[in-house]
């Protein structure tokens, strides 16, 4: 593959929509015979993607295989890169060092997920930093809609800290994105899965009420200072047979 297509294809699949990258995929392979595999695992390692309900991501990428981890199953897995599925799932025995709240902070998890997101998937990554990644995504090709929420949080030496990004596509007449990237302030939660949940609960509510915030704003002022002014005559016009009767109508109906 060539330096310039290389790049040109890096480009399409790094700001590909959430839930879009097949349809990438196989607009890219009709148009080149080249393999994109390369692209695409940047992709995953890079934005934290969903596969079958397992998250890969750089933080749980095996460092001697393909394979990415899964700590709250103990599954090892790969990426089908046609279908995008996990496959050749295999029990996985870590070695990492859990911390002592890992079981407690899966389950706390599992339920917060469960009451504020309509599909998600999270995980949990041991280690010097633990790594938290929690992916709710909602995917409507029917009604010409995806979107992701992806929130991602260090705990480190009884700080944690986070991001949160929005990305939504809507595409029906027309072709709209809205993209958020907020950074979440650090804070001390010391070892308590409770404070750590407590902590992703009312950032994630902080961060939902300033998009409501914005979203309104934009509807109320600056969409409406984009509205061409016109006459208000108090009059209705006649869009049917009529039309032919109002002179700019005339003009057009009897235009040869």
């Amino acid at each position: 593959m060539s330096v310039k297509l290389n790049q040109l294809v890096d480009s399409l699949v790094k700001t590909s929509p959430p839930g879009e990258l097949p349809q990438i995929n196989n607009s890219l392979s009709a148009l080149t015979h080249e393999s994109i595999d390369q692209a695409l695992e940047k992709y995953i390692n890079e934005n934290s993607s969903v596969f079958s309900g397992y998250i890969a991501s750089q933080y749980n990428k095996d460092a001697n295989s393909s394979k990415y981890i899964d700590y709250v199953s103990k599954k090892m897995f790969n990426i089908d890169t046609k279908s995008f599925k996990a496959i050749d799932i295999e029990s996985y025995t870590a070695h990492a060092d859990y911390p002592s709240y890992f079981d407690e902070l899966v389950k706390k998890l599992e339920t917060y997920g469960e009451d504020h997101y309509p599909q998600f998937a999270f995980t949990v990554i041991p280690g010097d930093v633990v790594r938290v990644i929690i992916i709710g995504r909602r995917l409507n090709p029917d009604n010409f809609y995806t979107g992701q929420w992806k929130s991602e949080y260090a705990i480190q030496n009884g700080q944690i800290s986070g991001t949160v990004n929005l990305d939504i596509h809507y595409y029906e007449d027309g072709n709209v994105r809205l993209k958020l990237d907020e950074k979440l302030d650090g804070e001390s939660v010391g070892g308590s899965a409770s404070d750590i949940v407590n902590f992703i609960s009312n950032s994630e509510t902080k961060v939902t009420l300033k998009i409501i915030d914005q979203f309104n704003d934009l509807n109320q002022q600056q969409f409406k200072n984009l509205r061409r002014l016109l006459p208000i005559t108090r009059s209705k016009i006649n869009w049917g047979n009529a039309i032919g009767n109002y002179r700019l109508g005339s003009d057009v109906v009897n235009k040869k």
